[in-house]
């Protein structure tokens, strides 16, 4: 595999690798770029791909019994809900554990990939007007969502009992959705994707599905991780796709993480983020993953999990428990392209929220005559915001964040002594960030009163109802048809009836007016 990787990193055009030259010959190839890092690198990558061909040897029926043996030996219980949830192949037998149905739903995207949504319905006659989409993280599917041994800490599962009308994405690639119209999986050209398209096409054309099918005009957007950092990069391209969404709640967000704990991992990643093409070649990355995770016994596999978040990431994962990292582990990798991966190690590499780069070679970008477009996400995201993090989340820088998003629409919420998973299977997340999830997708249904000062007839108070119902200012009894808003830091506007409605929507959004009514509420939780 390795040798085949070389040949092609070293013979790619202008479009897959380095800056070609004349006649299209390689400029700056990987040759001759070696370090003593890259050399043990290569070693052990080898000899992973060795025990991995080796393992497939081994016939399933002597796997099944060691198995068997150790759990035996553990007095391990195989009727258990994390063994339930591990075994589970889908996303449909992990609901059914807690007699929750799931229906399949095909998107097909501009671009001609088929994406599969997962839809949980509200219960007949339970149906509260409002629709959630939710979207993985980096290397995941839809699976994660619904893995978390209580049901009351599955965020899809309460929205569903709450009554909202469920829908999660996945991205192309992933074990949900490997189709497209005129590529197959084994073609190299079908993973030719990066960030930029899961932002182009995966996500608008997945909400505008379920808008469609849902027939609202809004919905709601939660993202984990890499799904956030999709969803700021869609929203940041299409004032349209902003006018769908009505909150967008960012868990784990990502955009500019600083980097690897690892220095010298930090510091391969950041000088050639292309050597993953080295390493994995241009299509799947990490294919043998599967192969271990179904080879090893669940606890090893689960330390050697634990033990790559501490290397990469310094996390150790203390908010998790055992038999959770039983049941979710087993559901932490999903097929993605080795160009998604080396989109993120540019990202790290010039600390910018930016599109693909063709080519980031140093020495090439040295000398590139343009510039690389960055998202313009602090300009054009229009959507109130909240940012979910954790209080030691390596990942998650939160003030270059900030620094990239529209502050008076921008909300963020710490838990303290919480890492990037943690948010996601944490045991104490239903309180940590379910409670805060739902609060803010209420707060801008839920009616209030502003007080309001007309300019000559005295105090009155407007009274601001979820859209769709009538609103109207009363004075002393009696409608007027202008008046001017008071907000916490004593500015007035003037707002005659036609418009006073809308403006203040709008201004509801803004922190000046959310702070006193929803942020220190939010931040008691």
């Amino acid at each position: 595999m390795l040798g085949n990787a070389y040949i092609r990193a070293t013979k790619m055009g202008p479009l897959e690798g380095d800056i070609a030259g004349e006649g299209g010959e390689v400029a700056m190839g990987f040759r001759g770029r070696f370090s003593i890092t890259d050399s043990v690198i290569i070693v052990l990558v080898y000899v992973e791909t060795v025990l991995a061909l080796s393992l497939r040897l081994v016939p399933q029926p002597v796997k099944s019994f060691f198995t068997w043996l150790i759990n035996f030996a553990e007095g391990s219980d195989e009727h258990s809900i994390e063994q339930k949830l591990r075994r589970a192949a889908t996303i449909h037998e992990m609901c059914r554990l807690f007699d929750i149905s799931v229906e399949d739903h095909l998107v097909r995207t501009e671009d001609n990939y088929i994406l599969t949504l997962h839809r949980i319905k509200p219960k007949t006659g339970r149906f509260n007007g409002k629709v959630v989409y939710l979207h993985h993280g980096l290397l995941m599917c839809s699976d994660v969502w619904v893995c978390n041994i209580e049901k009351h800490k599955n965020l899809p599962m309460v929205l569903h009992e709450l009554g909202f009308d469920v829908w999660m994405g996945n991205n192309r690639g992933n074990k949900y959705s490997t189709a497209h119209l005129h590529r197959l999986p084994n073609q190299r050209k079908f993973w030719d994707f990066s960030i930029d398209e899961f932002a182009f096409f995966d996500i608008p054309n997945s909400i505008q599905f379920v808008l469609d099918r849902t027939q609202v005009e809004q919905l709601v957007c939660i993202g984990f991780s890499q799904g956030s950092a999709q969803m700021f990069a869609a929203f940041s391209l299409s004032e349209e796709l902003n006018m769908k969404v009505s909150q967008f709640i960012a868990i784990s967000p990502a955009m500019t993480p600083r980097g690897l704990h690892n220095r010298i991992a930090d510091t391969l990643v950041k000088s050639s983020p292309r050597f993953m093409y080295l390493f994995f070649g241009d299509r799947i990355v990490l294919p043998t993953a599967v192969l271990w995770q179904r080879t090893l016994h669940p606890k090893l596999f689960n330390l050697l999990v634990d033990f790559g978040n501490r290397f990469l990431f310094n996390w150790r994962a203390l908010n998790i428990t055992a038999r959770q990292k039983l049941a979710s582990y087993s559901k932490l990798y999903s097929t993605t392209s080795v160009k998604s991966i080396v989109h993120w190690f540019q990202i790290l590499q010039s600390q910018k929220f930016q599109m693909f780069e063709e080519s980031d070679d140093i020495i090439n970008s040295l000398y590139r005559p343009y510039q690389i477009a960055t998202f313009p996400t602090k300009t054009n995201i229009k959507i109130p915001i909240l940012l979910i993090y954790g209080g030691v989340d390596s990942l998650v820088d939160i003030e270059a964040m900030k620094d990239l998003l529209p502050a008076k629409t921008v909300f963020d919420i710490e838990v303290d002594n919480h890492e990037h998973l943690d948010l996601l299977w944490g045991h104490d997340v239903d309180s940590l960030v379910i409670s805060r999830v739902i609060k803010f997708i209420r707060f801008f249904d839920e009616p209030f009163e502003l007080p309001l000062i007309d300019n000559n007839q005295g105090v009155g108070h407007f009274s601001l109802v979820p859209k769709g119902l009538t609103s109207s200012l009363t004075m002393n009894g009696d409608e007027t048809t202008q008046f001017k808003e008071h907000a916490s830091d004593g500015e007035s506007v003037y707002m005659d009836s036609s418009d006073h409605l809308e403006e203040l929507r709008q201004h509801k959004r803004e922190r000046r007016i959310l702070s006193d009514l929803f942020y220190d509420d939010l931040h008691s939780s």
